[in-house]
């Protein structure tokens, strides 16, 4: 698990591939250099984000009106026509050209654009943000993180987060998951996705989540209670702390657990799933901890248990049946 404390980095180095890979000269060492720094998930997203301003930036630079204001002010000839960053390359000067071009009206929209973080299957991440605040991605996860003077904005696109929220009475914290939203001051709670909506778990303060959808869609937590808004008839419910955010732990703690769902939590975490092609033991509860991504472990504990036969097939996956 990773702690990021200054997304500006990430950004700066993005912005910096972009360039040295749009020169007219690109080497061979830049190449395979870049390739290595985009494996890593994160940093793919920032050069995305990169390659998507310098798009619409583009878009922009077309307004004959725009051009002319900007090059009015900045004293500035005509930009040079755009090239295809998947054709010719562009000129190493052409971000600069393209800050002084959009000067204090292109910065403003970059400062408005959310900054994303993501992690890969098996992968937890911790990120610091400016206001003291911190997010935990559970394996493959993606959130966008937009601050402004009046409100703290986080929309969970994928998977799973635990947020720990700094107190700031004037700037409310909001997650944004599917058609659900959940508003704090200052506390700590996990979200995770969950068909259109999501489930809300509280650990310390207080929550109030609500579903736009619902005219009936409003409940406050307090610590100890979690809300599934995705299903039929959302309800507030007491859960067990400890086994709900022992993922934070890099551990899957399960109580009484169904062995499908236990499989199914456990595939969260390999990219080698294991598929049960034994239907008379998944409705049958198991209580254990273990390790995220120990797939190996949890399969031999079943096998142990259930007398349980293991297979791995040629495209990884590990295959249990039942016995004879």
């Amino acid at each position: 698990m990773t702690i990021e404390g200054d997304a500006d980095i990430r950004r700066r180095e993005a912005a910096d591939w972009f360039a040295r890979l749009n020169q007219r000269t690109v080497t061979t060492g830049d190449v395979k250099g870049f390739s290595e720094w985009r494996r890593d998930p994160a940093n793919a997203q920032a050069f995305g984000r990169v390659e998507a301003l310098w798009d619409a930036a583009g878009t922009l630079a077309k307004d004959p009106e725009m051009a002319s204001l900007t090059r009015e002010a900045a004293g500035l000839r005509p930009p040079p026509k755009r090239r295809s960053t998947t054709g010719r390359l562009l000129p190493i000067g052409a971000l600069g050209a393209l800050a002084l071009v959009f000067g204090a009206a292109g910065f403003l929209w970059l400062s408005q654009q959310p900054t994303r973080y993501a992690t890969a299957v098996g992968e937890q991440r911790t990120i610091q943000l400016e206001d003291g605040s911190r997010i935990t991605l559970d394996t493959a996860s993606e959130v966008a993180v937009r601050f402004n003077d009046s409100r703290r904005s986080i929309t969970l696109a994928t998977g799973q987060a635990m947020f720990d929220v700094e107190g700031d009475p004037d700037r409310p914290f909001v997650v944004a998951a599917g058609d659900t939203h959940v508003t704090a001051v200052g506390t700590r709670f996990d979200v995770r996705r969950s068909g259109a909506g999501a489930r809300v778990v509280l650990v310390e303060g207080r929550v109030d989540v609500r579903r736009n959808a619902r005219t009936d869609g409003r409940w406050t937590l307090a610590p100890g209670q979690q809300v599934t808004t995705s299903s039929d008839r959302p309800t507030v419910e007491a859960v067990n702390l400890p086994v709900a955010t022992s993922w934070t732990t890099g551990r899957l703690t399960f109580e009484s657990t169904p062995i499908g769902e236990a499989v199914a939590e456990m595939n969260r975490y390999s990219r080698a799933p294991i598929e049960l092609r034994d239907e008379r033991i998944s409705s049958i509860q198991i209580s254990g901890v273990f390790n995220t991504g120990d797939v190996d472990g949890f399969v031999a504990a079943l096998s142990d248990l259930y007398a349980l036969q293991a297979t791995q097939a040629d495209d990884g996956r590990i295959i249990l049946t039942g016995p004879a």
